[in-house]
């Protein structure tokens, strides 16, 4: 073997455990040892002999190896380059399946408590990153909970320090916020001690993490900066985040414990418990209440929104609901007490109640229904005192919740029949995606004001609107009987907002012309647009055909363009024979020199060219209902609006 006549003894001693250490380890293992018990203050020495053990995957041996380095090379660069090993494996000990990280873990489970403890705060303590100072320091308390009461506070109050001097601390959602709400405050709620924070520092806590998991849960490309992974139960841990601050408040426990026989409804009877067990001058100042019935508003609010837009499945167009006043009939039995009977009436005027009857298109979407009533309970009690709006108004505008808040504000509105109010609402709408919801809610305001000319703009920017993509089909319960007033969740599919815009617009026509004398073209616009929802709206036509027999005449220039219902023409052609009168019609442009056909049988030809243009109707009977009704409301807007001024 060739000596180096330059190395030193320790170099050589070195030099001989390494090539020991390929062939056989015993041998480099007692080169090692000689070469710590002769140099036992030579980093070089110690360090390669915890480089061999560690090589060789012996757990204990690199442990007592690395205790030893720490407590007499802390300022050893190459030592800290491992000390970070060791503490990145650490933080990711659950996430990775690679050889040296399992191995740093194994190894660091095998060094003394008092050494880990010493070791990780010690390099947190050292460690210029912020980020990283915190991360450390946090894997100090989830390792040793005995420290979190000395040093959780410090780590609450350097998270928040950082996030509020960081580049993205104006976003709720960052980095720092993240590390403290997602991970500190659930490690601090586990140990179940009182820590020394105070009520202020508390409630700011509380503030950050209902704001972090709230601008979570309503995520957008352009709040979100930080989209590393996804949280899970996210109001679960939100709940044990007020939970966890209460208690530190001396909270009552009842009202902040979210998940023992969790309900909606049973939660609600707490909070009124809760508000009749305290003195009603102070009960509004109470920040207990105030945290617990916005937090539950919201989690309410957020069910609500979920059940109006659940999202789509994979292949699947989900169908969304709009909250729209629909139409009753005081001849129909009422929905509280008797079922509805198919044969459905003409509605009469709208009777404006308390509480309307809500109705939905099928039993399994009532949670909408129950969720929408319980965010007008925790709505009224929000607002029940100037105290309590006040101090909520300040929540709602520090989370910046207005997107929530902007399709239940609207439907709140209708429900109390507050219509200016809920007018100013949808007039504010901007969203692209809002649009068509936007519309439709405008015509049935304008409606229900009786401000018919009003409604036709709306519909018509509506129609181009309508999603080919979800046809959907009629609704069976957009009329109810009863005189209570009735709101129903409208589905937005095509064929039921096309539905409900025929039936608010053929209701302004009619009750519009109580307001002229005899109107040929009302009637002619009625006959088009009951024929979308036939037989259902068939009561709409003996007054109407009364009326025609009353005037003797008849004249609609639109009834070949269309007309196709075969009971409609049925009616219509009954009039002209001798059985129906003979009354003048004017329904075929056109129609000979003379265009009407007479009373007396004179012009016969004439009366042949009807029965054969009314073949050709009866031909067309079958073509689609929805295409011909759109193109019927667009093409003809000028003469519909001369029906509703």
């Amino acid at each position: 073997m060739e000596i180096d006549l330059e190395q030193t003894d320790e170099e050589y001693v070195i030099q001989r455990a390494k090539e020991c250490f390929k062939t056989d380890p015993y041998s480099a293992k007692a080169w090692m040892l000689t070469a710590k018990s002769l140099y036992p203050n030579n980093f070089t020495v110690q360090f390669e002999a915890y480089l061999i053990e560690k090589d060789a995957g012996n757990v204990k041996e690199a442990a007592k190896c690395f205790s030893d380095l720490i407590s007499k090379f802390q300022q050893t660069p190459d030592l800290w380059k491992e000390i970070e090993k060791v503490t990145v494996a650490l933080r990711s000990e659950t996430d990775t399946d690679d050889v040296e990280t399992q191995f740093l873990c194994e190894m660091f489970k095998h060094i003394s408590s008092e050494v880990q403890h010493k070791l990780l705060l010690f390099t947190a303590d050292h460690c210029e990153d912020t980020m990283e100072h915190c991360r450390l320091l946090l894997l100090l308390l989830q390792r040793f909970p005995t420290a979190i009461s000395s040093y959780g506070p410090r780590l609450v109050d350097t998270l928040m320090s950082a996030e509020k001097h960081s580049v993205d601390g104006y976003y709720p959602i960052n980095s720092y916020r993240k590390l403290l709400v997602c991970e500190l405050l659930p490690l601090l709620a586990k140990q179940e001690i009182k820590l020394d924070l105070n009520q202020k520092l508390l409630l700011k806590l509380l503030n950050k993490a209902i704001e972090y998991y709230l601008c979570y849960l309503g995520r957008s490309s352009t709040t979100i900066q930080d989209t590393e992974s996804s949280i899970e139960n996210t109001w679960f841990k939100l709940f044990s985040v007020i939970e966890f601050i209460g208690k530190q408040l001396n909270w009552e426990p009842y009202l902040i414990n979210f998940t023992l026989n969790w309900s909606k409804e049973t939660y609600w009877q707490k909070i009124l418990n809760y508000c009749q067990s305290k003195p009603k001058n102070n009960m509004y100042d109470d920040k207990q209440l105030l945290f617990c019935l916005s937090l539950f508003f919201m989690y309410c609010l957020n069910e609500y929104n979920a059940s109006l837009f659940p999202e789509s499945s994979p292949g699947q167009t989900s169908t969304h609901y709009l909250l729209v006043e629909a139409f009753t009939d005081p001849t129909l039995p009422n929905p509280m007490s008797e079922p509805k009977s198919k044969k459905r009436k003409s509605d009469t005027d709208i009777i404006h109640t308390t509480n309307p009857y809500i109705s939905v298109e099928k039993p399994d979407l009532k949670a909408i229904h129950s969720n929408f009533l319980m965010c007008v309970n925790c709505w009224d009690l929000l607002y029940s005192s100037e105290s309590l709006h006040r101090e909520f108004l300040k929540i709602h505008s520090n989370l910046k919740i207005d997107s929530w808040l902007s399709v239940f504000v609207i439907d709140f509105a209708i429900y109390r029949a507050r219509y200016d109010e809920a007018l100013i609402c949808c007039q504010k709408i901007s969203d692209n995606n809002m649009l068509l919801q936007k519309y439709i809610r405008l015509a049935s305001i304008f409606y229900i004001k009786k401000n018919y000319s009003s409604c036709l703009e709306p519909i018509l920017l509506a129609l181009p609107l309508l999603p080919a993509n979800n046809p959907g089909v009629l609704s069976n319960n957009l009329i109810v009987g009863g005189n209570q007033r009735h709101l129903h969740y409208l589905p937005l599919t095509k064929m039921a907002m096309l539905q409900y815009i025929v039936k608010v617009l053929l209701r302004c026509i009619k009750e519009n012309m109580g307001k002229h004398d005899y109107s040929e073209l009302s009637i002619g616009h009625i006959f088009v647009l009951v024929q979308l929802d036939w037989p259902q709206e068939e009561d709409f036509i003996p007054a109407l055909l009364e009326e025609i027999q009353q005037h003797r005449s008849f004249q609609y220039h639109l009834f070949q363009n269309y007309i196709i219902n075969v009971d409609i023409m049925e009616e219509l052609t009954y009039l002209w024979t001798s059985q129906g009168g003979q009354i003048h019609l004017e329904i075929i442009p056109n129609l000979g020199s003379q265009r009407r056909i007479g009373t007396r049988g004179a012009d016969k030809g004439a009366k042949e060219e009807l029965k054969q243009a009314i073949k050709k109707q009866v031909a067309r009977s079958n073509e689609k209902l929805d295409d011909l009704l759109i193109n019927f409301i667009q093409n003809e807007r000028a003469l519909l609006l001369q029906t509703l001024v």
